[in-house]
């Protein structure tokens, strides 16, 4: 062996071999280092890799929601534009009946317009000194309570029937339109200066002098001296009896002692019974309540609250007359149409 060293050319052999071994073990450990990283390299790309393809999956998934929203948007735009043209030619269709709807009801209006002045001439021409000919006999329409700002209306709707009517008034408001009452041709009657029950049915004397009252107004407006008369409340009224009992049986026999005829109703158009009744419910209790009657005295009231007596009048007349009735101004000699007293 160490005969092998003593050579010069064996010692540069085994140096070169050493060399060479070093090299080796170098190169070795430079490959095994550099397929390490590769290896944590593949592995980071192959994280990358599928984060990517989870990216491009949600980034597909997202697009498509994106696609549908905008299609169904593109629907709903497409479906809201042809709702609203519907819509448009809905309210043009609307628009045009409505014009058709209004034309007729012009139409319609002047038709009944026209057929209510014929009406009102017939009925005009049956009632001018011919109430004897009634079939059903006489009605008489009795006002209560005014003048007030409704007595104007009455007198027109009646003055276009060319009929009379008959007006119990009180002393409390509008005394001008008592005149307008009597120069138009219609009765005036004598109702109550205050219509206080508490007040007129105190006694006897506090009756009298409320009606001397209402009698003084009526004749400083009219120039008439009244004497036909309604109680306040009717003949037959129970409230007086709060007040002074037996004065209803006195007043009803010493009133026409006195040169006055008192007036009671057999018609009531229940038009007191609530501040303001509806207009078909008065027409309806007149038309009943005068039905199987001779002759008939109707109860309504001219105050400003009853503004739907006054539209119901054109129809109760119309009613009546096609019922056969005449229509008169109550006087003192007509019959009174009394009630049974109950104090």
């Amino acid at each position: 062996m160490m005969q092998f060293f003593k050579q010069k050319n064996n010692l540069i052999f085994l140096f070169i071999i050493l060399l060479l071994l070093a090299s080796l073990s170098g190169v070795s450990y430079f490959a095994y280092a550099k397929h390490a990283s590769y290896v944590a390299l593949s592995a980071q790309t192959a994280d990358v890799t599928s984060a990517m393809n989870e990216a491009q999956s949600k980034i597909d998934e997202l697009t498509k929601q994106i696609s549908d929203y905008n299609a169904k948007q593109t629907q709903n735009e497409s479906e809201k534009a042809e709702l609203n043209s519907q819509l448009e030619e809905a309210l043009a269709e609307k628009d045009r009946l409505q014009k058709d709807n209004d034309a007729l009801k012009t139409k319609l209006e002047k038709l009944n317009a026209k057929k209510r002045k014929d009406l009102q001439k017939q009925i005009a021409l049956k009632n001018t000194d011919q109430a004897d000919t009634a079939t059903s006999g006489i009605c008489y329409l009795t006002f209560d309570d005014g003048p007030s700002d409704n007595t104007l209306k009455i007198l027109d709707i009646l003055d276009a029937y060319g009929i009379k009517g008959t007006f119990f008034v009180i002393g409390t408001a509008n005394r001008s339109y008592m005149s307008q009452i009597t120069s138009r041709g219609h009765a005036i009657g004598l109702h109550s200066a205050n219509h206080r029950y508490d007040i007129i049915y105190d006694d006897i004397n506090s009756y009298l002098k409320d009606i001397k009252q209402i009698s003084d107004i009526v004749y400083k407006q009219t120039g008439i001296r009244g004497n036909i008369m309604r109680f306040p409340g009717g003949s037959s009224n129970k409230v007086s009896e709060k007040f002074c009992r037996g004065i209803m049986s006195d007043l009803a026999v010493r009133m026409p002692k006195l040169g006055y005829s008192y007036f009671d109703w057999n018609v009531d158009s229940g038009d007191a019974d609530a501040v303001l009744v509806s207009k078909d419910t008065i027409v309806k209790r007149v038309l009943t309540g005068a039905k199987g009657k001779d002759s008939i005295c109707v109860l309504m009231h001219d105050t400003t609250a009853k503004t739907t007596t006054v539209e119901a009048l054109p129809d109760i007349i119309e009613g009546l007359d096609a019922m056969g009735f005449r229509f008169a101004p109550l006087t003192a000699d007509a019959y009174g149409f009394h009630q049974n007293i109950n104090n």
